[in-house]
């Protein structure tokens, strides 16, 4: 998801994947697990305007358009079960959830004027805050999904894997609606970035 371009000052989704891992980290909350890859999308430019250019005219193919920034998750899940009285549970669900993160990385920081690498940065951090808020709500999405799926019962073991697997898909549909959500509240923000004030000023 996540930052993507909807013409010149637009952003609304940021979504990126290039191709350099830079790292990996690992969490667990509760019975949601999850490890994130981050990855690097490379932004040809020193003055604001050549750098938003550039990301106009060579954007990533992301899920939801073109866009400069993503985070894309991929689930696991663990959910034995077993049969008790004639009804069958699984009391201990677990949702693996692994997610790649992209985030912009300018190619030439240090030819850029003071001004443009701090106005650089700062957009820069600010993709990596948003994109970490879609990664909590993919994880608090998580959370429901497994305490609704440790309440299902079925009257044979095959039927209950079948409606957790069907449970889960229906959470990720309901989950994608919250994060539309925090991309409209973050509209606003991004277009009146520095970055993109300074590009667009320099026309």
């Amino acid at each position: 998801m996540i930052l993507s371009w909807n013409g010149w000052s637009g952003i609304a989704r940021l979504s990126v994947a290039a191709a350099l891992t830079v790292g990996a980290v690992s969490m667990s909350v509760a019975d949601v697990r999850s490890s994130t890859q981050y990855r690097s999308y490379s932004v040809s430019g020193s003055t604001a305007r050549s750098l938003v250019s550039y990301m106009r005219s060579n954007p990533f193919r992301g899920d939801h358009g073109n866009a400069v920034a993503n985070i894309r998750p991929s689930y696991r899940i663990s959910a034995p079960s077993k049969m008790t009285g004639g009804t069958c549970r699984a009391p201990k669900v677990t949702l693996n959830i692994n997610f790649v993160m992209t985030l912009p990385r300018g190619r030439s920081e240090s030819s850029m004027a003071s001004s443009t690498r701090n106005a650089w940065r700062s957009f820069v951090a600010f993709s990596k805050r948003h994109e970490n808020t879609h990664r909590s709500i993919y994880i608090q999405c998580g959370k429901t999904f497994v305490a609704k799926a440790q309440r299902l019962s079925a009257k044979s073991c095959g039927s209950l894997q079948a409606s957790i697997r069907r449970l889960l898909e229906s959470e990720k549909r309901a989950c994608q609606s919250k994060h539309r959500a925090f991309d409209r509240r973050e509209y606003n923000r991004i277009r009146n970035l520095s970055l993109f004030r300074m590009a667009g000023s320099s026309r």
